[in-house]
């Protein structure tokens, strides 16, 4: 474990004292942008596997400490926590990214050591999992694009429908979701899957038909089953794993609704939020994904809508009410993600140049909108991850895909990962962790 004093454990005042707040860990753009509405607020610590993980280049985070990865080690993560939180006297842990799942199954023992904010692990499992989420749509009577679920990506004795996606039940930026356009390309797929080892006990596979229309989010808050807040955005621009990387804030009829009829259902408490498209044509919905997470959630901070901070007052007991409605209209980018997609995408070294020129002068499509990621006046150190990556990018463009690759897997949750968490035993987690007295109000 990390102690004061080794190696792996760094701690510097930022100058703000008072509620001291743990990040579940700090290389998704999802902790950045978190960090961004919550810096200046709260003592901020970073877990993470990563010695060099973007969060760890910012003046808003006080300290870091290097932890064993959640996916690959959920025990001996917990363990580390447990101890961190103890050690480093913190009063919430929150969960940024796909950790949720491990804390949600776990939260009885955690919470009464920590704030925590998460679902009951029921719920969790049924946003989670592709397949579980299209029998919950169904069940609430929430639209979404024609799916079916099948237990193989064999053709004998079934047909597809192309174009279809083909979805794992758990993925993280897309690694488990594949675009197939025709029979040929089906066999390809199910060949790469099955060399890489992602349908190794996988009995459910989903098998969906493309949505027409802007692709859209709305992320929200609850607090025991009630609707906090929802902030809603459309794509302007998709990119890694088919998430936003440039939006702007909106309202679409209808969808906050739904939203508030999914949370109570399910008895929310923490931050959820539902990918789908929009018709304009004919202001229709089709929901095709959830996480049981905040996501990147600077454009509604930008907004007006700080979630981050909600969730933190919601995981301190505070009871939140009169939340104000966000602004519409406001554009914001991921920054330097968006290199990465141009570079997936096969540009070269000038467009690059000319794409992060762009970004940081603010003209073209960037005319007029907030970067989400890389803030120099906000917080210096945002600009050591996004040259790190430039560098790396201008030097060898093809490095794009091992980026990204390595940094995913510092978060995400495979069907691999998610059997490690379910197979936990919660008798040796709790000899594990021991039964300290509870640490929540620690300020």
């Amino acid at each position: 474990m990390t102690e004061p004093g080794s190696p792996d454990f760094e701690c510097r005042s930022n100058g703000v004292s008072g509620t001291k707040v743990l990040f579940s860990e700090g290389a998704s753009s999802s902790a950045r942008q978190t960090l961004y509405s919550l810096g200046g607020k709260y003592f901020i610590g970073i877990a993470d596997p990563d010695r060099i993980c973007q969060c760890r280049f910012s003046r808003f985070a006080g300290a870091f400490h290097r932890c064993p990865s959640f996916s690959a080690k959920p025990l001996e993560y917990l363990e580390f926590l447990v101890h961190t939180i103890r050690s480093g006297r913190y009063a919430v842990l929150l969960p940024t990214h796909e950790q949720v799942y491990l804390f949600s199954r776990f939260q009885d023992q955690l919470a009464r050591r920590v704030g925590l904010a998460v679902p009951n692990f029921a719920a969790v499992r049924r946003v989670q999992s592709k397949s579980d989420f299209v029998r919950l749509l169904d069940e609430v009577g929430l639209p979404q694009p024609p799916a079916r679920i099948v237990g193989s990506l064999d053709e004998a004795g079934q047909t597809f429908e192309y174009p279809c996606y083909v979805k794992l039940p758990h993925s993280t930026a897309g690694t488990g979701v594949r675009l197939v356009t025709g029979p040929e390309a089906m066999r390809r797929t199910a060949d790469e899957l099955r060399r890489s080892g992602k349908l190794e006990n996988v009995s459910e596979i989903v098998i969906q038909q493309p949505a027409t229309g802007v692709q859209s989010l709305v992320q929200s808050i609850f607090q025991r089953g009630r609707l906090v807040a929802a902030h809603t955005t459309e794509a302007i621009q998709v990119g890694i794993g088919g998430g936003q990387i440039f939006r702007h804030s909106a309202a679409h009829p209808g969808v906050v609704e739904d939203l508030r009829r999914l949370g109570e259902h399910l008895e929310w408490h923490g931050a959820l939020f539902l990918e789908y498209f929009y018709d304009p044509a004919n202001a229709s919905v089709q929901y095709f994904e959830a996480n049981p997470r905040i996501g990147e959630a600077y454009n509604a901070t930008l907004s007006g809508l700080n979630l981050a901070d909600l969730l933190v007052r919601i995981s301190l007991g505070e009871d939140v009410r009169g939340v104000p409605s966000p602004q519409l209209g406001v554009r914001s980018h991921v920054g330097f993600m968006l290199l990465l997609a141009e570079a997936l995408r096969g540009g070269g070294r000038a467009r690059l140049l000319r794409h992060l020129w762009q970004i940081h002068t603010g003209r073209g499509m960037y005319t007029g909108a907030e970067n989400e990621i890389t803030r120099p006046a906000d917080d210096w150190g945002s600009l050591i991850p996004e040259l790190a990556v430039a560098l790396e990018l201008l030097l060898k463009p093809g490095q794009a895909r091992s980026i990204v690759d390595r940094t995913v897997n510092n978060y995400s949750l495979s069907d691999a990962g998610a059997r490690l968490v379910e197979q936990l035993d919660h008798g040796e987690v709790s000899a594990r962790i021991g039964c300290e007295p509870s640490l929540r109000g620690r300020r």
